[in-house]
């Protein structure tokens, strides 16, 4: 077997790299926060998968894209700040402003019910949901942090990352309500009957 390995024992004393050098606790409530937004990205894997709609998987894809950005963004060496590059390792307000034009554009071709809708009308709806919920996550994770460490946020972390992950959520959801079409449960409160 030839190439390089893809372990590299480094993270077996339960600690893990930061972009462009440095280390800290996988425990780290930072490092929880991007964990969040890795299992994000692959719930929107498997519904871009399950999509059959080309501008769909386009719209998912870009997501994926930019959630790769939010997390390079929160691992980067505070130190190192200076390196990151705007829409590859730096969140930018360009990028959630797209998303925002994305998503009106959206519910202005199929607006949304104002109704509490279940997930789980097809595999692409439902994964688009599972994804919405782990973003919110990161988001809670991310204020949570941002609390509880103000003087290490203040330094280290782009206000962009939670901007974002805001505006993710929102299209996450307009797009699953997209990907369940006509398939997509009764709303809840239609069943219930009136007295």
């Amino acid at each position: 077997m030839s190439g390089s390995r893809i372990y590299t024992k480094l993270g077996d004393d339960g600690s893990t790299g930061l972009l462009f050098g440095g280390r800290t606790s996988k425990a780290d409530p930072l490092i929880d926060v991007v964990g969040s937004i890795d299992e994000s990205v692959a719930a929107l894997g498997l519904a871009r998968a399950a999509s059959s709609d080309p501008a769909l998987s386009a719209a998912i894809l870009g997501v994926q894209r930019d959630l790769f950005v939010a997390a390079a963004d929160l691992v980067a060496n505070p130190h190192a700040r200076d390196r990151l590059v705007a829409g590859i390792s730096l969140l930018t307000p360009e990028m959630a402003s797209r998303l925002e034009a994305l998503i009106d554009r959206r519910v202005a071709e199929r607006p949304l019910r104002p109704v509490f809708v279940v997930p789980g009308a097809n595999l692409a709806s439902a994964a688009l949901d599972m994804a919405r919920t782990q973003v919110r996550r990161a988001e809670r994770r991310l204020v949570a942090f941002a609390q509880q460490a103000p003087e290490r946020t203040a330094a280290a972390i782009n206000p962009q990352v939670g901007v974002y992950l805001n505006r993710v959520s929102d299209l996450l959801y307009v797009l699953a309500r997209q990907a369940a079409g006509d398939d997509e449960e009764p709303a809840s409160h239609d069943a219930v009957p009136k007295a």
